[in-house]
């Protein structure tokens, strides 16, 4: 009898259990597929490729009317951004007998896994797409070459970053901030400034936000920050052991999502002669991409706690 590489083990799942099982993997996504919150672009059409319009603001209209003579109206441009989705997906594969002997435990751990890894998958997707901008900014203006232990995130820097997004008047996310995606070593350089008018916790918002995003934990210099780990940084290597952190820094119409067919819970099988084996996972079409290219920062910067001691 073949089997595939890698086994977990049932196969024709009673309807109740099937449910459980997608109960179980939308809790899991939605605990980790934080990057979608900020997508404010979303296409789903069963295309090869998949093309968004981008319109240009019109020129302000300072010259006063006359009574007696109409407007010439204007001509509206757009340009387009092409994306491609791509295929992604994960499974395992699990064993009656696995079932049977962790009492059906392996039945709920499974799908929470799986609904975890599409989750985190997209996330990290997402934040490719982000790393993929060209509007980079060092602590200190520093290189990667020259960054040193002592350049980590700071309220100057986050300053810095507003006027980035605000001076070109990129629209701001609800509660009238941008947001910044960063990972915890980051972030933990900023909640050690504790002066007055500094870091303030969610917990301490006085109704300047309606709604807290998913992983939301304080704002600081106009900028509501939020947490996760999958943001990307470097490790030093050789003599230089300052490790290189990416962090986020958005406004509204920042990123877009396209997909020929969003992730979901896929359930298969039995392959097997018994009917021993079904497979629990994940499947997708779709891409990330920048959907305003002046929305997007990445500010790069060391942090006190990485693996920074020479």
């Amino acid at each position: 009898m073949a089997f595939t590489a890698n086994l977990s083990g049932t196969a024709q799942i009673p309807n109740s259990i099937a449910l459980a099982f997608d109960k179980q993997f939308l809790i899991a996504v939605g605990q980790n597929a934080l990057m979608d919150q900020f997508v404010s672009e979303k296409m789903e059409i069963g295309a090869k490729s998949i093309q968004v319009s981008k319109y240009p603001r019109l020129a302000l209209a300072t010259t006063p009317l006359s009574e007696t003579t109409d407007i010439t109206s204007v001509a509206i441009s757009d340009s387009q951004i092409l994306f491609t989705p791509a295929e992604y997906g994960n499974a395992v594969t699990r064993t009656q007998l696995a079932s049977l002997q962790s009492a059906g435990k392996i039945d709920l751990a499974i799908p929470e896994l799986v609904g975890i890894n599409m989750g985190q998958t997209q996330d990290q997707l997402a934040l490719n797409a982000l790393a993929a901008s060209t509007n980079v900014a060092f602590v200190n203006n520093k290189t990667t070459a020259t960054l040193a232990v002592g350049d980590v995130m700071s309220s100057t820097f986050l300053n810095q970053m507003y006027n980035k997004l605000a001076r070109l008047n990129v629209p701001a996310f609800e509660g009238n901030a941008y947001v910044a995606v960063m990972h915890d070593d980051v972030i933990n350089d900023l909640r050690g400034n504790v002066a007055s008018g500094e870091w303030t916790d969610v917990s301490k918002y006085t109704g300047t936000v309606e709604n807290i995003f998913t992983n939301e934990v304080g704002m600081f210099r106009g900028f509501r920050i939020v947490r996760n780990n999958f943001a990307q940084y470097a490790q030093g290597t050789g003599g230089d052991l300052v490790d290189t952190y990416s962090s986020y820094f958005i406004g509204a119409r920042s990123l877009a999502k396209v997909s020929s067919k969003e992730p979901t819970m896929v359930v298969t099988g039995p392959f097997d002669t018994l009917a021993r084996t079904v497979n629990i996972g994940w499947y997708g079409v779709f891409t990330y991409g920048i959907l305003d290219t002046d929305a997007v920062w990445v500010g790069k910067s060391a942090s006190s706690v990485g693996n920074n001691l020479a």
